[in-house]
């Protein structure tokens, strides 16, 4: 258009000077006096100086304009293949127009193929995404599927196209892949519609009194078979069924791991006066709850018969702070209860309980128990052990008794208690008399 003109007033302007001389010429010639048109017509050939540099601006901006029509160009189709995503046009019935090679990487489709398609059943599997107008679609999240049959979510964001009257005349767009953005946002929401659920579901077991119950299982001595005490575990009736290691694991996952864990020593203290007189209860408390004051607070609600209870440390993991745990403990020994360290031998952590703790009962874990009459290893274990607590005037229970075996090596080995399904199992009813034969009491 420039160009063009230039080209039209360059040539304008000869033909008048031409015109305007030529008069002049005339006039002359003949011996008479311009006129004025013609005096007109010089006072423009005077200003042809003046035309000429503007020809020449006129010239020098076309070339200008076009050099950076061509870098533009030039740069959007750079964009257009250097760009992580899809660029794309449509009309108004959202027909693709153009599709850039992008969308091959984007879902496997060639982009000369696309053109035609309707741009909706390319980049959503939605049928309601066709009630959003495009024109609002503004980092528009939508699932499809890439040419392999996977699941892929794109990011859209349109501008709409305009003619000189503002009317739309088609779409254009930008659309890139935010799959892994997408899966990992919809698996936090997930995890946090799990855990809500597990809240409730552990806030229903703590106040639903049906929902948790204790089972006694006996803790007896090797020699005589005497109940020396009973420990209190956890049972829960909600359905579908889990462990109760699940349980008090989801506790704590969700913020609840005191509350469930209070909430099963209260039941288990509960207990206590269907013991015989001389029987203490056990109850497992983790090093967390321990911390906790309300844990004091339910030791302090038992007055005289403080002196019956055994704080079982179910901690597996290592303490951080064991000056501020021995601080609860001198407490609690203050009281009159005693403490036990769970599942010793069972790894590093247990045993670092043991030496800075110094508990009143040491109980070994089951798989130092499990066929020790047959193990070497594991029997000169259990002596180990039983020596160690002997020495330091540790009462030694061994846990998971359930072979007459494993029982004759405990007593070889002079641990003093055991606890096991050989004994007993745990029950709702405490079990007080062991002389009977196993068999009778499990059936």
């Amino acid at each position: 258009m420039v160009s063009s003109a230039v080209a039209v007033l360059a040539v304008s302007l000869a033909v008048a000077m031409v015109s305007y001389g030529w008069d002049w010429w005339d006039a002359i010639d003949e011996g008479g006096i311009p006129e004025p048109d013609e005096w007109l017509g010089m006072a423009g050939a005077a200003c042809l100086p003046l035309a000429a540099v503007a020809i020449v601006r006129l010239v020098r901006l076309q070339q200008v304009l076009a050099r950076r029509a061509q870098e533009a160009a030039a740069a959007f189709e750079d964009t257009v293949h250097t760009a992580h995503g899809w660029v794309w046009q449509a009309d108004t019935g959202l027909r693709i127009t153009y599709a850039s090679d992008a969308v091959h990487a984007l879902l496997g489709h060639q982009g000369e193929h696309l053109v035609g398609h309707n741009l909706l059943e390319v980049v959503s599997d939605d049928p309601t995404a066709a009630a959003v107008d495009p024109a609002d679609w503004h980092d528009q999240v939508t699932r499809t599927r890439h040419h392999d049959g996977s699941t892929r979510y794109l990011s859209s964001t349109v501008a709409p196209m305009r003619d000189h009257t503002g009317t739309v005349v088609g779409y254009r767009g930008f659309t890139s892949d935010v799959t892994a953005e997408t899966i990992s946002s919809l698996e936090q929401d997930e995890r946090r519609r799990t855990a809500e659920q597990t809240r409730i579901r552990i806030q229903r077991a703590i106040q639903n009194p049906d929902s948790l119950q204790v089972m006694l299982q006996p803790i007896a001595e090797v020699q005589g078979q005497q109940v020396a005490g009973m420990e209190a575990l956890a049972r829960f009736t909600e359905e579908p069924y889990r462990p109760p290691n699940e349980w008090f694991a989801e506790a704590w996952e969700v913020g609840l791991g005191p509350d469930l864990e209070l909430r099963a020593v209260e039941l288990a203290y509960s207990r206590l006066a269907e013991l015989p007189p001389h029987a203490y209860l056990s109850v497992n408390v983790s090093a967390q709850t321990l911390l906790d004051d309300r844990f004091l607070d339910t030791l302090l609600g038992l007055g005289a018969d403080t002196h019956r209870v055994v704080v079982e440390v179910t901690e597996h993991a290592l303490i951080e702070d064991y000056d501020a745990l021995a601080d609860v403990l001198h407490r609690i020994r203050a009281l009159g209860a005693r403490l036990a360290v769970d599942d010793a031998g069972a790894g590093y952590a247990s045993m670092q309980h043991i030496l800075r703790l110094r508990p009143d009962i040491i109980k070994l874990d089951r798989s130092i128990v499990a066929d020790s009459n047959v193990d070497p290893a594991r029997f000169a274990l259990i002596g180990a052990m039983a020596s160690f607590g002997t020495s330091l005037g540790m009462t030694v229970v061994a846990e998971g008794v359930e072979t007459a075996g494993e029982f004759a090596a405990l007593a070889e080995n002079r641990v003093s208690h055991a606890q096991g399904y050989y004994l007993a199992r745990p029950s709702a009813e405490p079990v007080l008399d062991l002389t009977t034969e196993p068999a009778t009491r499990a059936a």
